[in-house]
C-alpha cells in the first residue's frame, strides 16, 4: 500500500481471476485500486485451472456462449459483448500469453501452463499500478448510515479500515476451498440485503449407488450418449466421453449433466443415468449388427467377440449385468440373450447417489441473486458502488472455457461501470 494511505477510488476483493483483471482494468481506467487477497498469493484457484492448463474460452459464438450458461445465461449478453472471447485473446497476446485452439474451439495457453496466465495478470497490474495486499482478509464491506452506498472495507484481525468509493466483490464461490474459496463473500453480500440463491458444486464428479462402476476405475468410455431419467422422466442427454472412478463416474459429459442433477438430488428425485453404448445404432440395427457378428463367429466365445464392440475391461461385467455367460459359443446365443445384450447396449442404467463434495466441484452453481445485480454493469441493485465479477454471482456454465470467459468478461464490464 501506498504510505500513509487509506483511501482508494476502487477496492477489488479477491485475487482470483476476476479480481486481477477488474483490478488492472480499473486501473488501467484511472483509478487508484487496491486488491486486497485472503492468500500469501494471487491466483490459485487459477494455477490448477484444466488440470493446470488453463482452459481461458472458446472460440464459439455468442449464441453458443449463452446456451452454456443454461438457465442463466441471458444475464451475461452485455458482459460478452463487452468483452468477448476475441478481446479476451487478444488481452492475453498482448500481455505475453501465445494461445492456441483444440478440439471443441478450446483455447488454452500454447505453452499449457497456466502460470503464464496468472504471471500475465499479475504483471497487468503491476504495470497499472495497482496496490496488492496479501494474507489480507476482509471482514465486511462499509456503507454510509442509510446502508445505500459504499464507503470502504473493513479488513479482519486488527487491519482497520480502508476508505473507497467502489467496492468490486470477486471473492469466487466454494469450489476447490482449499485455494481460498469458502464462500466469505456470499456472507458479506447477504449482510448487505443480497439474496442468496442456495450454493451447490456443479460441473462435478458423481457417486453411485451400484458397484459395477467402481470395479471399472480409470476405464474411459469414447462417443456415449447419457441420459438423465428424474423420478422415471427423461430430461436431458449429453454426447461424448465419460470415465469410470473408484466412487462413480465423471468426465465431460457427466460434469456438464451434473449441475441440473445436484438440483435434483435436493429435492429429493431419484436419478438414473441411462448410458447408450452405441448412439450411432437404432435398436434395429444394433440388433442387426450382432446377429452379423454372432453368426460369423461361430465356434467363438461370446466374450472374444463382445470385444469387437466394448472395451475388454466392461465386457465382464457387461456381461454379468445381462445375465448371459461369457464361455459360450456365439453360435449358441439364443434370440432372447441377443435382445438382452442389445438392449444393454443402448441403455446401461446406473443409479445416481450424490455429488461429490466442493473440493473436486469445478465451479459453484448459485450465489448472489442475478435479479439484484445490473447486467448492463454488475453494480448492485440495492448498494451504490457495489459491483460483482465471477463465480460469486449465480452464474456457472459447462466445460470448455466458459466460466473463466463468464469470470473475465464481468470482471471488465464492473471496471469499465
Amino acid at each position: 500500500m501506498r504510505e500513509g494511505s487509506r483511501k482508494y477510488d476502487v477496492i477489488v476483493i479477491g485475487g482470483g481471476a476476476s479480481g486481477m483483471l477488474a483490478a488492472g482494468r480499473s486501473a488501467e481506467n484511472g483509478s487508484s485500486v487496491l486488491l486486497l487477497e485472503r492468500n500469501s498469493r494471487a491466483g490459485r484457484k487459477l494455477g490448477i485451472t484444466g488440470k493446470g492448463r488453463c482452459n481461458l474460452t472458446n472460440t464459439c459464438g455468442i449464441d453458443d456462449f449463452i446456451e452454456n450458461y443454461g438457465r442463466n445465461g441471458k444475464f451475461l449478453y452485455r458482459a460478452l459483448i463487452e468483452f468477448p472471447n476475441s478481446a479476451l485473446v487478444a488481452f492475453f497476446n498482448e500481455n505475453g500469453v501465445a494461445t492456441k485452439e483444440e478440439r471443441g474451439g478450446r483455447v488454452f495457453p500454447a505453452s499449457d501452463d497456466s502460470a503464464d496466465v496468472v504471471l500475465a495478470l499479475e504483471g497487468y497490474m503491476k504495470r497499472h499500478g495497482v496496490d496488492i495486499m496479501l494474507n489480507s482478509r476482509v471482514r465486511g464491506i462499509l456503507t454510509d448510515d442509510r446502508g445505500g452506498t459504499v464507503t470502504g472495507v473493513e479488513l479482519g484481525k486488527g487491519g482497520g479500515r480502508i476508505s473507497a468509493g467502489k467496492v468490486i466483490l470477486a471473492t469466487g464461490g466454494l469450489s476447490y476451498p482449499a485455494t481460498g474459496s469458502t464462500g466469505d463473500g456470499y456472507a458479506m453480500a447477504e449482510r448487505l440485503g443480497h439474496t442468496i440463491v442456495p450454493p451447490k458444486p456443479a460441473l462435478v464428479p458423481l457417486e453411485t449407488e451400484e458397484e459395477f462402476p467402481k470395479l471399472l476405475q480409470g476405464l474411459s468410455l469414447e462417443n456415449v450418449e447419457a441420459t438423465v431419467y428424474c423420478d422415471g422422466r427423461r430430461k436431458e442427454s449429453e454426447f461424448g466421453d465419460m470415465l469410470f472412478t473408484h466412487f462413480g463416474v465423471s468426465g465431460p459429459i457427466i460434469l456438464k449433466l451434473s449441475g441440473s442433477i445436484v438440483e435434483r438430488l435436493d429435492k429429493q428425485e431419484k436419478i438414473v443415468i441411462s448410458i447408450n453404448l452405441k448412439p450411432a445404432l437404432d435398436r434395429t440395427k444394433l440388433e442387426n449388427r450382432l446377429l452379423r457378428e454372432f453368426a460369423a463367429a461361430g465356434r467363438k466365445s461370446l466374450s472374444t467377440v463382445m470385444k469387437n464392440l466394448l472395451p475388454k475391461a466392461l465386457v465382464p461385467i457387461f456381461l454379468g449385468l445381462a445375465g448371459v455367460q461369457g464361455e459360450g459359443k456365439c453360435g449358441q446365443v439364443t434370440s432372447a440373450e441377443r435382445k438382452k445384450i442389445a438392449g444393454l447396449l443402448a441403455d446401461l442404467r446406473i443409479t445416481v447417489a450424490r455429488p461429490r463434495a466442493f473440493n473436486e466441484a469445478i465451479i459453484t452453481r448459485g450465489g448472489v441473486d442475478l435479479r439484484e445485480v445490473d447486467p448492463r454493469t454488475m453494480e448492485s441493485r440495492k448498494v451504490r458502488g457495489l459491483y460483482f465479477c465471477g463465480e460469486v454471482l449465480d452464474i456457472d456454465g459447462t466445460t470448455g472455457g466458459f466460466n473463466l470467459q463468464a469470470a473475465f468478461s464481468t470482471a471488465f464490464l464492473a471496471a469499465n461501470s
